[in-house]
């Protein structure tokens, strides 16, 4: 419920007869004083919030936010304002930031029973009852005559199975609110669960006394049934607003909620094949608590995958399948220690045959034009969403674009997102033909194809819904992909895979259902980079200056529970080595942007730690995120830099190198865990590549304790990183292997027209 304005202190002379108006129902005339007030005073807190409030009341959602927003900015304590601007999240069904300012108010103010109700039910319409019950608790201790306390917390009981208690929590509903026939509805349901009948045929009859048109005790039971699933305080949900939930949930790492939204909309729409779809990619978490986890996730997703497959082949009535393509992406199963290829490969056939009955796939999916032989350039085209200042733009695809031969190519590129910053104007002077405007599926196709391309590269596959879907379509005669995410696509439609020479293992063909294609040295070009850096106060981020840090700058999903005790051990050898047992060196890790992950991160660690008998906070800083100058000088005042196992770090790498960091890297079983040990092999810095494990730990270790040799290691660095910037050898061997590949489609088409 949104909060009724209050006499505020008068900022303006019409603001009290502005909240006349609001609290006299006079909604209209009450928006245009609140308007006419902030004409004069733009930042007036209570003309904003109660602006906003007006909107909230009268459903327009997305305006009432955008004013409780403000005001918001204006008072950031102000509980009612912090309070409504949850309401509407919560009414417009976006479930998670509504419950994150409920969780603001009540941090503000931890008693306040509207705060703590409404937090509940927005966890209530989670599914998450186990975690509202505490709440409810507490709201109902503060104040046991409110209604929609005692009421939810009975429902809340009632998913619980604590059906007795669940009973006395209704009882006190009807005490609240003895004339509302939906506590008496409910009262009368738990009743008849618990055995006592004919309490429950009083109760229902009183339900309907109250609502004549309730059919007896059965119609009141179903209303309660109903008035327990969908709460009290939400609107009833939709399948989209349940989709959008679980979005939103799995975006914060609330997977097994997320899981529990998508069943409810299943429920509700049976034929729904986004809803299955997402809920078998949502088997893939982006972090775990155990090992066991993540070896479930993987058998649960191709049981899913198998599921949605075959409902799909036999339902028979689903209207454009290829809308479902992209929607939830299978991107975390590369975080995890597996050969994903017969995985992804099952995801990539069914991805592909659903982007077959496209409309526009028909005509649009056969190149026709004759090949380059034919005299003129190559017509190579880049799509990506990823354009722009990015990681994946700056490693891998920048490069290309800049240095690709343009006596012999003729290259487009095609921004599938709306970014747009210095990098893509830059990308946009350099070549023949930018694309950016198009704004529908069917569009993409249309534009991509009409550039008669020989070659179409997708630099990375599994970030972005639109690259999914159009890589799935066969839009030029040779179709690559590369390590912008460092994964096999699984496509039937991608044709090659551009990697490296420094970063496959012997056999890692086997690893990929396009074609390898291994580029010299790292296979790209990169500039160096240059990064400003300031000197820290490492006091001041709660990190000794008198022990040797060691960063470790993965994101929390890079961080596998296979590889916990790796850590445990570099704590354990730092403090046998360094034999001050308060001063034996500390790993560092980041805070992110998900503090669901960050925690389930922190207490599988600290779990670890204890079992190892290693003193967590004696071993671990866990800092906030950094600025790219306060990073970069925190690295230049570190030990090391200790790769993340598994799933490496190309920019990562980079970034510690131009500040003279070592970086002990692990050499992975994938492509996808061996790109930092590259750029260590590629220094000729062996040394700083560990094999195994356990010589990971005693790398790290003994470097850790070396000041002298780390100061080698980084005059070594300086003098050699040369080797790693401005490397035209991968360019020019990408231009033979895709003149090559062009040449040698032609060739099977040809055959083929025979």
């Amino acid at each position: 419920m949104p909060q009724n304005p209050t006499a505020p202190v008068a900022s303006h002379p019409l603001l009290p007869q502005a909240v006349a108006l609001h609290t006299s129902g006079r909604l209209d005339e009450a928006a245009k004083l609140y308007t006419e007030i902030l004409s004069q005073l733009p930042r007036d807190f209570d003309a904003t919030h109660l602006l906003g409030v007006v909107a909230l009341q009268q459903g327009r959602y997305d305006t009432a936010q955008r004013l409780i927003n403000a005001a918001v900015a204006i008072n950031p304590h102000d509980v009612a304002a912090v309070g409504n601007l949850g309401t509407s999240y919560m009414r417009d069904g976006k479930l998670v930031p509504a419950l994150q300012w409920f969780e603001i108010a009540l941090k503000l103010q931890p008693d306040a029973v509207n705060a703590l109700v409404n937090a509940a039910t927005a966890l209530h319409n989670m599914g998450r009852y186990a975690d509202a019950i505490p709440l409810l608790r507490k709201a109902y201790l503060t104040d046991s005559s409110s209604y929609e306390a005692c009421n939810l917390l009975g429902a809340c009981l009632v998913r619980a199975g604590e059906i007795p208690e669940a009973a006395k929590m209704f009882e006190a509903a009807t005490r609240s609110r003895p004339g509302d026939a939906d506590a008496w509805a409910n009262l009368s349901m738990v009743l008849n669960a618990i055995g006592q009948s004919a309490r429950a045929r009083e109760c229902a009859d009183r339900a309907g006394s109250l609502k004549p048109q309730r059919a007896g005790a059965s119609g009141a039971l179903a209303e309660a049934i109903e008035s327990f699933r969908l709460g009290n305080s939400a609107p009833a949900p939709s399948v989209p607003m349940l989709i959008e939930n679980a979005n939103a949930l799995m975006a914060n790492g609330l997977y097994e909620d997320a899981v529990e939204q998508l069943r409810r909309a299943l429920t509700l729409d049976e034929d729904n094949l986004t809803v299955r779809w997402a809920i078998a990619m949502g088997q893939i978490k982006a972090i775990y608590k155990s090992e066991t986890g993540v070896t479930a996730s993987r058998r649960a997703l191709a049981k899913h995958m198998d599921e949605v497959a075959a409902w799909y082949r036999q339902s028979g009535g689903v209207r454009e399948p290829f809308n479902v393509v992209g929607t939830v992406q299978p991107f975390y199963l590369a975080y995890q220690p597996f050969n994903n290829r017969e995985l992804l490969e099952r995801y990539g056939a069914i991805c592909a045959a659903w982007m077959a009955t496209l409309p526009a796939h028909a005509s649009a999916a056969k190149p026709t034009h004759a090949p380059a032989a034919g005299g003129r350039k190559l017509r190579v085209g880049f799509a990506s969403a990823q354009i722009c200042e990015h990681s994946i733009w700056n490693a891998v695809t920048k490069g290309w674009v800049d240095n690709i031969d343009r006596t012999k190519f003729e290259v487009c590129l095609f921004q599938l997102s709306r970014k747009s910053d210095q990098e893509t104007e830059h990308a946009r002077s350099l070549v023949a033909h930018f694309e950016d405007r198009p704004t529908t599926l069917t569009e993409w196709v249309d534009a991509i194809a009409a550039r008669d391309l020989d070659v179409l590269v997708y630099p990375d596959i599994g970030l972005d819904p639109l690259t999914v879907r159009l890589a799935c379509l066969r839009l030029a005669p040779v179709q690559a992909t590369s390590w912008g995410h460092p994964e096999t696509s699984g496509l039937p439609t991608m044709d090659l895979y551009l990697s490296a020479e420094a970063l496959e293992p012997e056999g890692s063909s086997a690893n990929y259902s396009e074609t390898l294609v291994r580029l010299p040295n790292l296979g790209v070009y990169v500039e160096p980079r240059n990064p400003a850096s300031v000197t820290l106060d490492l006091k001041s981020l709660n990190l000794p200056d008198d022990e040797p840090l060691l960063l470790c700058p993965g994101a929390p999903f890079k961080y596998s529970p296979f590889d916990d005790d790796v850590l445990v051990q570099i704590a354990k050898g730092l403090r046998r080595r360094l034999f001050r047992r308060n001063s034996g060196g500390r790993l560092v890790f980041f805070r992110s942007h998900n503090e669901t992950l960050d925690r389930i991160l922190e207490h599988r660690l600290r779990a670890a730690f204890e079992k190892g008998g290693v003193q967590f906070d004696q071993r671990v800083s866990i800092i906030p995120f950094l600025d790219s100058s306060r990073y970069h000088g925190l690295m230049r005042q570190s030990a090391l830099m200790l790769d993340t196992l598994g799933f490496s770090g190309f920019n990562t790498a980079l970034q510690a190198i131009e500040c003279d960091l070592p970086v002990v890297a692990f050499e992975g079983e994938f492509m996808r865990g061996r790109l930092a040990s590259g750029v260590m092999r590629r220094l000729d810095l062996p040394e700083l590549v560990a094999a195994t494990k356990q010589d990971f730990i005693d790398k790290a270790v003994k470097l850790a304790a070396d000041p002298g040799r780390r100061d080698k290691l980084r005059g070594e660095i300086r003098r050699r990183r040369g080797v790693l910037f401005n490397d035209m050898a991968p360019v020019h061997a990408l231009e033979r292997r895709l003149t090559e590949a062009v040449v040698a489609a032609a060739a099977i088409r040809e055959e083929a027209g025979k």
